[in-house]
C-alpha cells in the first residue's frame, strides 16, 4: 500500500515538472536547425559567471577564441564555465578568509552578511555550548544546510535552542579550507530538506604537496583572551604523474576564557545608568511580610555585599532593599576553548577516467564555561520525576533555624558564592567518507562525469555540570541553621555538601549514499547545449541526548532537562535540466523527491532563468517549492526545558500600574504527529561586470515558511491561564508552563542582498574596495493574534526564530597589494533594532568595528602577519533584555561578543 501511495505522488508532484521541461525541449529542439559547435552560448550551472558557454568563450560577436574549464559549483549538478548562473553563489577563497582577521571558521561565517540573525556561538551557554552555527537570512540553523566536500556531515549532538539541528563550524581545521561557496537562495531541489535559506559549501583542499607550518599568538587589550594557534599542512604525489596523492592538515587551537569581571563595562554589573539597565549582582533578602511584600536587606550583608534598592536589582524584591553581592567573575562572556582537528584526503587514479577517494576526518573540543552562581529564591525549582512536572524547592526559612532574625518563618532569596556553576563539555566528532568518480564519453548523448560515495560520521558531546545544587543539603541549609547567610566566614563548613556535579551525554550519527550523474552537453540546440543531472541519496539519521541523571532525578537545581530519541531513514531522488532557448536565455529545472519513514514523501521543484543580453551582464531569476521536515528533536520522543518571557497578571507580585515581564521555566516535548513546512523561494538579481575589475550585483530573495514548526506564544498561554498549561506554586507565582511542538502559522521573510567590488592598478600597487550587504525588508508571522513583522526589532525572543533583527548588516573591505605588502582593512557593521519587550519605547544602537590585517611575504619562504581586530575598541551596544539568564550580558550575545581590541601575530613557512 505504502508503495502504491509513494508511486501516486511521485506521479502527481515529479509528473507536471517533468511535462514542462519536455514541452521546453521540444520546443526549442524544433527551432531553427542546428549550427556549427561554438555558434552560440550553452547552458550555465547555478554559480557559474558572465562568460559564455559550457566549455567555450566565445565573444560579443560569438566568435570562438579560447576554451575555458568547466567546474560543479555549489548548488547546480551540472558542470559549467560561466561565472554567473541560476542564482548567486558567493565564493570566499582561504586568503580572502586570511585577510578578514578571523580568527576561526566560526568567527569568519558567523561575520559574514548571510548570518544575519538567529545563530549562536560557542559564546552562548544555551543548549548547544561548545559549537557554533549559521543562520542565513534570518531563519534558524535549521534551514540553513552546511556541506563539506558537498557532503552532509553529522549534526552537532546538541541541538541549539533546544530544536535547531546545526554543523558545528568548530570542527573544521581552518588550515585545511581552500574555499567556501555560499548559495544565496534555497536549494531544496538539490540538496533537500534543511537548504531553505541557502547552502554553505566548505570545500577543503587535496592535491597539495609540500609542507607548511604556521603559528599565531593573540590576546585582547583588555585581557583574557590569550590565543595559542598551530597548524601543519602536508601533501606528497601528483594525481596526474604519480597517480595518486595524499594531503593531510592538523591544527590545534587553544583561547583563554573571560567573565563579566574581566570586562570593565560589566564588571560592577550596574547598567542602571542606561535605559531598562538593572543592577545585576547576586541577590539576598528577607521578605518578612510574605512573598511579593518587599524586601529587607541581610543585616549585615555577607561580605562583599552592599545594601541597593531593592527594584533596582534583578531578581530582587519589588520595594524595600537587599543586598547586593557581586558575581561577575563566575559568568563566562567567552569560555575556555582548546580544539584539535585533523583531516586527511587520499586520492588515486585507477584509470585516466576514474579516480578513488578516501577521506577521513576528525576533531575533539573542549569548551569550559561559568555559568553564574546558584542560589534559592521564591521560584526555585527542581524536576519532580514523578509527576513529569517541576516543584519548587522552599525558600522558607523556619523559625527555629539561629539564622533567621524575625523569629517567625521568612522567606530567603539568597545567592551562594562559594562557587560558580560550570560546563565543561567535551565534543568528539569524525567521518569517514570514500567513494569512486569519474568521466566517459558516448557518441549520441555527451560527455558525462558520475560519481559514487559513502560516508559516515558521528558528533558525540559529553558535559560536565559542577556546582549546581544538592537539593537535599540546600534543605538541610535552609531549616537547621548550619551556615549563617550573613557572615558565612562563621560557619567555615556551612556549605559541606552543597554543592554537586552532574553528566550527560548526546550523539548523533549520520550515514549517507550518494550517486549521480551530469553531462553539460546531452546533445546540442540551436542556441547551444542541454545538459542533465541526475542522483539519489540515501540517508540513515539518529539522535539520542541522555538527560543529567541528577536533575532528572529532581536531586539536584538548577535543572537542564533535554533528552532525545529519535531515529529515521531518508531516500531521494533528484534531477537537473538546463536548456538552451535563445542565445542569450536559458531555463533550468530541478526537481527532488524525498521520502522520510517518520512522516511520508515531499517534492520539490524548482523553475529559473537565466538571461544574458550582452557579455557585461547577466540577469536571473527562479521559484521553488520545498519543505523542511521536523528535526529529531521536535519530532521524536523528546523533552527539553528553558525559559520564554510573559507578563504573569495573576501574579501575587503584579502590579498593573507597572507590569513587568519575567523569564518564566517551559518544558517542551516532542510531537511525532508533526507534518514538515513546507516553502516557497523567489529570487531574482544580477551581475554586473562592464570589465575584469568590476563586479557588481544586486539580489532580492522572498522565502515563505507555511506550517512553521513552534509553540504557542507564551503570553497568550499565561493570558489564558490554563491549569493543566500554566502550572503554579503554592505561593501562586508560576512553576512552569507546558507546551508542546505544532505546526503554526506562516512566516513570510524577504529583503535585498548587493556586492561589489573593484580593483585599481596603480604605481603605487593595487587597491581594492570590496563590499556585501544585505537588508532584511520583512519578516512577518502571526504572533499574538496578529501578523507581526520582526524585522527591525526584537518581538521574536520567543518565536522558534529567537533573539533580534537588525535589518541591515555589512561588510566592506579596503585591500593594497604592494611589492611583498599586503594590507587590508575591513569595516563590519550592523544596524539598530527597536525594543519591544520593554515598559516603554526604545532601541538599540547600530555597531561597527574595523578589523586590519598586514602581511609580509619577503622573507624567502616566509610570510609574517599581524591582526588587529575592532581597531578603535568597540563595546556592544546595550540591550536590556538579556541582562538575564541565561547569559547575564548587557547585549545580545547572537550579535555580538564582548571581546574588544585584539591583537595577533603569527607567521607561516612553506618547506
Amino acid at each position: 500500500m505504502k508503495r502504491t501511495l509513494t508511486a501516486r505522488a511521485v506521479k502527481k508532484f515529479v509528473g507536471p515538472p517533468m511535462v514542462l521541461s519536455a514541452a521546453l525541449l521540444a520546443t526549442a529542439h524544433a527551432q531553427t536547425p542546428p549550427v556549427a559547435p561554438g555558434g552560440g552560448a550553452t547552458s550555465s550551472g547555478e554559480g557559474s559567471a558572465a562568460v559564455p558557454a559550457s566549455g567555450e568563450n566565445v565573444s560579443d560577436t560569438g566568435t570562438l577564441s579560447a576554451k575555458l574549464p568547466t567546474v560543479v559549483v555549489t548548488g547546480s549538478l551540472i558542470k559549467s564555465s560561466d561565472k554567473i548562473g541560476y542564482n548567486q553563489v558567493q565564493s570566499i577563497t582561504a586568503s580572502e578568509i586570511a585577510a578578514s582577521g578571523a580568527t576561526t571558521v566560526a568567527d569568519f561565517l558567523r561575520q559574514s552578511t548571510v548570518n544575519s540573525a538567529s545563530s549562536w556561538g560557542d559564546n552562548f551557554a544555551y543548549g548547544a555550548t561548545g559549537g557554533a552555527g549559521i543562520a542565513m537570512r534570518g531563519l534558524s540553523e535549521k534551514y540553513t544546510l552546511v556541506l563539506v566536500d558537498g557532503q552532509r556531515v553529522a549534526p552537532y549532538a546538541f541541538p541549539s535552542n533546544g530544536t535547531d539541528s546545526f554543523v558545528d563550524l568548530n570542527t573544521i581545521p581552518l588550515n585545511m579550507i581552500e574555499r567556501i561557496e555560499i548559495v544565496k537562495t534555497g536549494a531544496v531541489s538539490e540538496y533537500g530538506s534543511d537548504a531553505v535559506a541557502g547552502v554553505v559549501n566548505i570545500i577543503t583542499k587535496k592535491n597539495f604537496k609540500g609542507l607548511e607550518l604556521s603559528g599565531g599568538y593573540g590576546d585582547a587589550t583588555s585581557g583574557g583572551e590569550a590565543t595559542k594557534k598551530f597548524n601543519v599542512t602536508g601533501g606528497f604525489g601528483d594525481l596526474n604523474t604519480d597517480r595518486f596523492n595524499v594531503t593531510a592538515g592538523a591544527s590545534f587551537f587553544q583561547q583563554n576564557g573571560y567573565t563579566l569581571a574581566d570586562r570593565s563595562d560589566t564588571q560592577g554589573q550596574d547598567y542602571t545608568n542606561r535605559q531598562y539597565g538593572l543592577l545585576t549582582k547576586g541577590a539576598d533578602y528577607w521578605e518578612p511580610n510574605g512573598v511579593g511584600n518587599g524586601g529587607a536587606a541581610l543585616s549585615p550583608c555577607p561580605p562583599g555585599g552592599s545594601v541597593v534598592n531593592g527594584s533596582s536589582l534583578l531578581g530582587g524584591p519589588s520595594s524595600g532593599n537587599a543586598c547586593g553581592v557581586n558575581t561577575a567573575d563566575g559568568m563566562s562572556l567567552h569560555p575556555y576553548e582548546e580544539r584539535l582537528n585533523a583531516k586527511i584526503h587520499a586520492a588515486f587514479k585507477i584509470s585516466d577516467t576514474t579516480e578513488a577517494f578516501v577521506d577521513l576526518w576528525g576533531s575533539r573540543n573542549t569548551t569550559e564555561t561559568k555559568q553564574g552562581y546558584a542560589g534559592i529564591t521564591d521560584g526555585t525549582e527542581a524536576y519532580d520525576p514523578t509527576t513529569g512536572g517541576i516543584t519548587q524547592v522552599s525558600n522558607i526559612v523556619p523559625a527555629s533555624n539561629i539564622y533567621n532574625p524575625y523569629g517567625v518563618a521568612t522567606p530567603l532569596t539568597y545567592t551562594f558564592l562559594g562557587q560558580p556553576e560550570t560546563l565543561r563539555t567535551t565534543s568528539s566528532f569524525y567521518r569517514a567518507a570514500t567513494g569512486v568518480k569519474g568521466s566517459f564519453t558516448t557518441p549520441s548523448f555527451g560527455d558525462w562525469d558520475w560519481t559514487a560515495s559513502f560516508s559516515h560520521s558521528q558528533s558525540t558531546v559529553d558535559n560536565t555540570d559542577s556546582g549546581i545544587l544538592n537539593v537535599a543539603a540546600l534543605t538541610n541549609i535552609i531549616n537547621n541553621g548550619v551556615f549563617d547567610f550573613a557572615n558565612p566566614a562563621a560557619t567555615p563548613n556551612g556549605l559541606s555538601g552543597l554543592y554537586a556535579s552532574d553528566e550527560n551525554e548526546a550523539i548523533s550519527k549520520l550515514d549517507t549514499v550518494d550517486v549521480s550523474a551530469s553531462t553539460a552537453n546531452l546533445f546540442h540546440l540551436p542556441a547551444g547545449d542541454v545538459g542533465l543531472g541526475v542522483g539519489a541519496q540515501f540517508l540513515h539519521e539518529s539522535d539520542t541526548l541522555s538527560e543529567y541523571a541528577q536533575q532528572a532525578a529532581g536531586l539536584a537545581v538548577p535543572y537542564g532537562l533535554q533528552s532525545i530519541d529519535g531515529q529515521r531513514n531518508v531516500a531521494a531522488l533528484y534531477y537537473q535540466v538546463d536548456v538552451p532557448l535563445l542565445s542569450t536565455l536559458s531555463f533550468s529545472q530541478s526537481g527532488r523527491y524525498d521520502h522520510y519513514s517518520d512522516f511520508g514523501g515531499a517534492f520539490s521543484p524548482r523553475f529559473a532563468l537565466r538571461f544574458q543580453p550582452i557579455s557585461m551582464l547577466t540577469t536571473y531569476a527562479s521559484y521553488s517549492r520545498g519543505f523542511r521536515a521536523p528535526t529529531l528533536a521536535e519530532n521524536s520522543q523528546s523533552t527539553s526545558s528553558g525559559i520564554q518571557q510573559a507578563v504573569d497578571p495573576y501574579s501575587p507580585t503584579y502590579n498593573p500600574a507597572n507590569p513587568q515581564g519575567a523569564a518564566y521555566p517551559v518544558l517542551t516535548r516532542g510531537n511525532p504527529a508533526l507534518q514538515p513546512e513546507r516553502t516557497q523561494n523567489y529570487n531574482l538579481g544580477f551581475e554586473l561586470s562592464p570589465d575584469s575589475r568590476t563586479d557588481f550585483g544586486f539580489d532580492w530573495y522572498k522565502i515563505v515558511v507555511k506550517n512553521v514548526i513552534g509553540t504557542a506564544n507564551m503570553q497568550t498561554l499565561v493570558n489564558e491561564n490554563d491549569p493543566s498549561v500554566v502550572v503554579r506554586n503554592a505561593n501562586g507565582t508560576i512553576a512552569y508552563v507546558n507546551i508542546g511542538y505544532e505546526n503554526l502559522n506562516t512566516l513570510t521573510t524577504d529583503g535585498f542582498e548587493f556586492n561589489f567590488r573593484k580593483s585599481l592598478p596603480t604605481a603605487l600597487g593595487t587597491f581594492t574596495l570590496a563590499g556585501d550587504w544585505a537588508y532584511v525588508w520583512h519578516f512577518k508571522q502571526e504572533s499574538k493574534g496578529a501578523t507581526v513583522d520582526f524585522a527591525g526589532n526584537d518581538e521574536a525572543i520567543d518565536t522558534p526564530f529567537g533573539a533580534s533583527f537588525p535589518r541591515w548588516k555589512g561588510n566592506t573591505s579596503v585591500s593594497w597589494a604592494y611589492d611583498k605588502f599586503n594590507t587590508t582593512l575591513t569595516y563590519l557593521y550592523t544596524g539598530p533594532y527597536t525594543l519591544t519587550q520593554e515598559a516603554g519605547p526604545g532601541s538599540t544602537a547600530s555597531y561597527s568595528q574595523f578589523n586590519l590585517v598586514v602581511a609580509y611575504n619577503g622573507f624567502k619562504n616566509w610570510t609574517i602577519y599581524a591582526t588587529v581586530n575592532n581597531l578603535f575598541n568597540r563595546a556592544p551596544p546595550f540591550d536590556p533584555l538579556w541582562q538575564e539568564f541565561p547569559t547575564a550580558t548587557p547585549y545580545d550575545p547572537s550579535l555580538y561578543t564582548d571581546e574588544g581590541r585584539y591583537a595577533e601575530v603569527g607567521a607561516t613557512y612553506r618547506f
